[in-house]
């Protein structure tokens, strides 16, 4: 039914501007692929819900039957963030509700909920158990397989973490793999690979226990042609597409064997996925198509073998939900389809909101799998979130949609508004509607539909957001296109108007109206149909009252509409005449005629209960409602069928419903329906016809077969279904029946069968099958089971022993319906009276057969396995017996493993144990000149061990050795007799008589002489000679030296030794075992020598301008070569002229010394030496070092001339002692002497100086005075000297020798003085 809104501008109704919804809720998983959880039962677990969502969820756990779970104190408990936890707990309070069932979680929101998958929660107890590894055989140069045994009610969770070999961890290498099965390859085996002990460690993945196997040992034999034989393969394999899988294929052989791969019977083919590796085909990121048979084909050119098995290859289970987003309307479609792939015939299923989905009225589920969904009429309540869930085996899957349902019903966003226009003004109404599905707008004017032609034109556009906007426009606006218009918007959602008045400037009318016909209770708007503009008012009249003139009458003025409510007929039926006042004197008018029509209404009836046979009548009565009226009956929503057989009686405003003969096919609803003219109503009602119980299939005695399964037949029919409820009575008394407990042994059928699945001897009795269905009297009957016994073997021993040469009897006991044979048989022969020593007899004890078997007497070829096989009417049984003869075991076959001086190992292989574990060896030494009276004897050796070393044997002599194998029985034969020969070792003495002499300073000569006789084991070959510095704390370690022997006394001389240094020396003896023990440790010393370095760090200091303070650093002790005597310092001046002054030397003991006495402010070349007892050492560097400044002796002469009336000249020679840097010099002139009347200062390179501004003829004192950075030094003679005014020519120049060298420039000064000047001449060797 669609539902109406209606919207008028004019209207007291509200227009919404936005309609919005929150699309913020979501639900999601956080770990969606959480299927199994496994756990140690003393650590416990925590389960995080996999689900979550926005805004917060609310999370709750459920079993896998729906029953939410409840908390258990400190064993269960589900944490406030959703996480569920199962504390540890003690074996004995294992719960498999608790500790091992199948939980799911959900997430709830405002968005929905939603449901995690199946997550199978499982606690592993810690159980006792052992893991073992058999011995092997393999050939050298071929390859051995190991395998760790392990118990299967453990296997899922242990893994093989190592290998040992005796104690040491083997890592995967050149000849030893370990495989990812935890197998252990030996590649190209070699004999000592026999001498060892092999173990698998493992480790539970859960309780982190850790598993160390018994030792197995391998047994390597020499080579001999055979046929290939596989060691190690598979017979079916499972991986996950996208792993890596190893298809393991291993054979031994002689030649080596060749491999070749075939996949379902066609050649393997290289490809990058896939590599014949050591171990057998390795093949990268498996995919499905790799799923098949494998054959693995060896050979070599004495035979071949195959390996055939299968590999499964599975893709992960994955469902996906199309479409990815639903968003539509209520009372729309919605279709879900569900894809799957990683598996076939998987089971499907669909939940709303965490509630599982079944088929009905509105939602059909289609598709081979189940994998359509889709679902009519969706109501706002059908919203939330759907999950498709795929199951397989212990495999699940699921994906999930948000379904949001938004109500579709059209809503007008915008839209025109009153307005008025004049004529010939273009005019544009618009509606804006939002909807689902796309509703459809349609125009009306004054209720009249709009004629679209030139002037009237009708448009339509669809916006981004999925709203219809209608355009109605009009071109040329006449008086006539006033009115009311109307936009109406339609879909199957509902449909919802808008109307608003537009005023054309005009003389004002009433357009004709149409009569109206009006619904009885319900509400009718009147409008009065004014054109043109403007006018003055619109008034409604009937029967010329104005209207309103009660409650239900509202007239708006402003648009000229009338509204009626809950309309009346007797009220509101009649003539209505619309008023409207144009002018203010003048008025018009307009009638219409409301005609009112009354609906039926239906008076209710129900069924009452009725019984199958009984009659019925049932009347509809419409007790009000415009005549005529229509009635007719439906049954289940459709006519009803003639052949059910009811009558239908109309009489009038009644209909009677009448049946004669109830039967179950009347069940169902009914509905009548009566119309009018104004509606059509109806009204429903379910009539239950109830059909007491009767059996369909009665039970009858039956016979059940011990150990079979068994279908006690029961099944009835009546309405009510009925139930069906089994009773049980032991035995064949008089029944005493008891309800019957079901279980997975004994289950009830659907269709009220019982099924036991395992016949027991006790299921024997009375059963009863009892009818109900609250309908009549209960129905039952009974019937009687006999279990019929098979023929079973009640008593056996799985093994036993005999000793050979003894009498042996085997029992068997069997039990069953008789009569029942008894057959012997040895593997797959059976034993027969003409068979030489067995005898069968057999007897009856009770209901038991008891059948014997002698034998007499035992052999080694009885051992093996022996059945007895029991037989009746109703089946067969055998029980298979071990026989164990058992005897002393043969002897081992012993071989040499490695012959030592003082030891022998030796290895075995031990031959048959005589059925009996072996408890030990004896081995028997000797040596060959002895007796077997009197052997060294190894008495009970470990029989886990297959090699032995005989100690404390004497080197280089022969000796015989045997050994004997012990069992329970007894004891074997010798062995074999071996005859070996002790190696040579090493000499058990030191050389003799060593000695130590220095002959040099870097020599040391040793004598010595051979070991004793009996202590050299051997022929003395060579000697080694240690030796090393010694010294009494010290750890150095001995340079060897080695030599061959030349006689009984022998010599030998070290070089290139230290000097000076004390050294300790061994020597040792050499024979071709090996080295002696050494001599005592003798020290000596070579002899001294000169030191070989100069004392270092030399430093000199002048002191003093006639001292230097010398210092340096002592010698290293290996540099010393003797003891130190003292230091020598050896010095000499460096004179100006180039002239070396004289060498002198002077010693201390002292690391530093002050030399005095020597030349003032002059460079001196020091070096310095240490010395012993056997001379000087070597001198260091030569350091050069200065003697400070001092004052400097007087000028070495002077002389003074006139130059004129006031001015003499003053020259003067250096300073014969400079004693440093001449500064400058100082003239000084005095008159009277000693008064000093002036100063002169000269530059240290001038030797002349002109006094000038003298008096004339008067006598003045001069001197000169050197000056260092020490000061003024002495003065030189003082000179008196006269200004004249006819001076006579002086010579200023002193006289002197000048060496220069060959062929250079030199300037000989001449300085001359006088008034007048002088003439200069020049002479030589005058």
């Amino acid at each position: 039914m669609l539902s109406l809104h209606f919207l008028s501008a004019s209207l007291p109704f509200f227009l919404p501007s936005v309609f919005s919804e929150d699309l913020h809720a979501s639900l999601y998983f956080v770990n969606a692929s959480l299927q199994e959880v496994v756990f140690a039962s003393t650590t416990g677990t925590l389960v995080p819900c996999p689900a979550a969502g926005i805004p917060p969820v609310t999370l709750r756990w459920y079993l896998a039957t729906g029953e939410e779970i409840y908390d258990v104190p400190g064993i269960r408990h589900v944490h406030p963030n959703g996480t569920l936890q199962i504390f540890p707990f003690p074996p004995s309070s294992f719960n498999n509700l608790i500790h091992d069932n199948t939980y799911y979680c959900t997430a709830e929101n405002p968005s929905g909920k939603i449901r995690s998958q199946d997550v199978h929660i499982k606690a592993v107890l810690r159980e006792p158990y052992t893991v073992r590894v058999e011995d092997q055989k393999a050939m050298r140069g071929n390859v051995a397989v190991f395998k760790c045994i392990i118990p299967s009610s453990v296997e899922a969770y242990i893994t093989v973490v190592s290998w040992e070999k005796d104690t040491v961890s083997l890592v995967s290498g050149p000849r030893f793999l370990i495989t990812s099965t935890g197998a252990l390859y030996i590649l190209d085996v070699q004999n000592e690979d026999g001498l060892y002990n092999y173990r698998c460690i493992t480790r539970h993945r859960y309780t982190g226990e850790t598993r160390q196997s018994n030792s197995a040992r391998l047994f390597v034999s020499d080579p001999a042609n055979s046929a290939p034989s596989i060691l190690d393969g598979f017979d079916h394999r499972k991986a996950m597409a996208g792993q890596r899988v190893e298809l393991p294929c291993k054979a031994s052989g002689h030649p080596a064997p060749k491999y070749r791969w075939l996949k379902d019977n066609v050649p393997w083919e290289p490809d990058s996925r896939f590599r014949q590796t050591v171990t057998g085909l390795l093949i990268e990121n498996t995919r499905p198509s790799d799923t098949g048979n494998y054959v693995c084909e060896v050979w070599n050119n004495y035979g071949t073998a195959e390996m055939i098995g299968r590999l499964y290859v599975k893709q992960p289970l994955k469902a996906t939900i199309s479409p990815r987003k639903v968003k539509s309307s209520v009372g729309s479609q919605v279709s879900l389809s569900c894809s799957v792939t990683g598996t076939e015939d998987q089971e499907l299923s669909w939940y709303r909101n965490g509630e599982i989905i079944n088929p009905g009225n509105n939602v059909r589920i289609t598709g081979v799998n189940r994998e359509n969904l889709i679902m009519d009429g969706m109501a706002k309540s059908d919203g939330g979130a759907y999950q498709c869930f795929v199951r397989k085996d212990k495999m699940s899957a699921q994906d999930y949609v948000q379904v949001v349902l938004e109500d579709g019903t059209p809503k007008i966003i915008s839209a025109f508004s009153e307005k008025v226009v004049s004529p010939g003004e273009p005019v544009s109404l618009m509606c804006n509607v939002k909807g689902t599905p796309l509703p459809t707008i349609t125009w009306t004017l004054d209720e009249d539909p709009i004629v679209k032609d030139g002037s009237h034109r009708i448009s339509q556009i669809i916006t981004s957001e999925g709203n219809v906007v209608s355009y109605l426009n009009i071109s040329n606006t006449q008086v006539r296109d006033g009115g009311v218009y109307r936009c109406t918007a339609n879909n199957s959602a509902g449909v919802v108007l808008y109307q608003a008045r537009i005023n054309v400037r005009g003389p004002a009318s009433i357009r004709p109206m149409k009569n109206i016909t009006a619904i009885a209770g319900r509400d009718t708007y009147i409008h009065c149909r004014v054109i043109g503009y403007p006018y003055y008012s619109i008034k409604w009249y009937k029967n010329s009252n104005l209207l309103p003139f009660n409650h239900r009458q509202v007239a708006f003025e402003n648009n000229g509409t009338l509204k009626l409510s809950d309309v009346q007929k007797e009220v509101d039926e009649g003539e209505y005449t619309c008023n409207v006042l144009v002018q203010p004197q003048l008025s018009t008018s307009q009638s219409v005629h409301v005609t009112v029509k009354v609906p039926p209404f239906i008076q209710p009836f129900e069924f009452p209960r009725f019984s199958i046979g009984q009659r019925v009548f049932i009347p509809c009565v419409v007790v009000s409602g415009d005549l005529p009226i229509t009635i007719t009956w439906q049954k289940d929503g459709r006519p009803i069928p003639a052949s059910l057989g009811v009558t239908i009686d109309n009489i009038d405003f009644t209909s009677s419903l009448r049946i004669s003969n109830l039967s179950l096919m009347h069940n169902g609803n009914y509905t009548c329906i009566a119309r009018n003219d104004a509606a059509a109503v109806e009204h429903q009602s379910q009539l239950i016809v109830r059909v007491p119980p009767r059996f369909v299939v009665q039970p009858s005695d039956q016979d059940g077969i011990y150990g079979k399964a068994v279908i006690l037949n029961c099944s009835a029919e009546g309405y009510p279904v009925p139930t069906i409820v089994w009773k049980y009575s032991k035995g064949a008394g008089v029944p005493q029946f008891q309800p019957i407990a079901l279980n997975g042994r004994i289950q009830l059928l659907t269709n009220g069968s019982l099924l036991i699945k395992h016949v027991l001897e006790e299921d024997s009795g009375y059963y009863l099958c009892k009818v109900s269905n609250d309908v009549g009297a209960d129905v039952s009957k009974s019937m009687y089971l006999t279990v019929k016994i098979p023929a079973m073997i009640t008593s056996y021993p799985n093994t036993t022993l005999a000793t050979q040469g003894q009498k042996k009897e085997m029992s068997c006991t069997a039990h069953g319906e008789k009569p029942i044979i008894v057959r012997w048989e040895k593997e797959d022969r059976i034993i027969n009276p003409e068979m030489s020593r067995y005898l069968v007899s057999t007897k009856e004890v009770g209901d038991e057969v008891i059948s014997t078997l002698q034998i007499l007497p035992t052999v080694r070829e009885d051992s093996g396995f022996f059945s007895c096989h029991a037989i009746n009417s109703y089946g067969e049984d055998r029980g298979i017996i071990q026989l164990t003869v058992q005897e002393p075991p043969d002897p081992p076959e012993i071989e040499i493993r490695e012959v030592r001086a003082r030891s022998i190992a030796l290895r075995w292989t031990m031959g048959f144990d005589g059925n009996s574990p072996i408890t030990g060896y004896d081995i028997e030494c000797k040596n060959k000149s002895d007796s077997w009276d009197s052997v060294q004897r190894t008495k009970d050796v470990s029989p886990q061990l297959n090699q032995a070393t005989i100690i404390d044997l004497h080197p280089s002599s022969t000796y015989n050795i045997r050994m004997y194998a012990k069992n329970r029985i007894g004891k074997s034969e010798a062995s074999n007799e071996l005859t070996i020969t002790t190696d040579e070792a090493a000499p058990d003495g030191p050389p003799q008589d060593v000695q130590l002499e220095p002959i040099s300073s870097q020599s040391i000569r040793v004598t010595w002489k051979a070991p004793k006789k009996h202590l050299q084991n051997g022929i003395i070959r060579g000697y080694q000679i240690g030796y090393r510095e010694y010294s009494a704390g010290g750890n150095f370690q001995f340079n060897i030296i080695s030599i061959d022997t030349t006689g009984d006394s022998e010599v030998y001389t070290l070089n290139n030794l230290k000097k000076f240094t004390q050294y300790g020396m061994v020597v040792q003896a050499c024979n071709r075992a090996g080295i002696g023990p050494s001599s005592q440790e003798i020290i000596t010393t070579t002899l001294e020598d000169v030191p070989s370095c100069p004392p270092g760090n030399v430093q000199a200091t002048a002191t003093s301008p006639e001292t230097i303070s010398i210092s340096w650093s002592t010698l290293a002790k290996e540099t010393l070569n003797g003891i130190l005597q003292g230091f020598r310092v050896i010095y000499w001046a460096n004179l100006l002229d180039g002239e070396l002054g004289e060498i002198k030397n002077v010693t201390t003991t002292q690391p530093s010394l002050e030399l005095d006495g020597l030349e003032k402010y002059t460079n001196y070349s020091i070096q310095v030496l240490a010395f012993t007892r056997a001379g000087d050492g070597v001198r260091s560097e030569q350091i050069f070092t200065r003697t400070k400044e001092d004052v400097p002796g007087p000028p070495a002469g002077v002389k003074a001339a006139a130059a004129s009336a006031s001015t003499v000249f003053v020259s003067w020679l250096p300073p014969l002692k400079l004693n440093g840097i001449i500064r400058k010099y100082t003239v000084f002139c005095s008159h009277p002497y000693p008064t000093v009347i002036s100063e002169f200062e000269a530059s240290p390179d001038s030797f002349s100086y002109r006094i000038p501004n003298l008096s004339r003829n008067r006598q003045y004192s001069v001197w000169v005075v050197a000056v260092t950075a020490a000061g003024r030094g002495n003065s030189s003679e003082i000179i008196t000297v006269e200004p004249l005014a006819k001076a006579p020519a002086r010579i200023l120049t002193f006289s002197g020798t000048v060496t220069t060298p060959w062929m250079k420039d030199i300037v000989l000064p001449c300085k001359a003085v006088g008034d007048p000047a002088p003439t200069v001449k020049w002479m030589k060797d005058r």
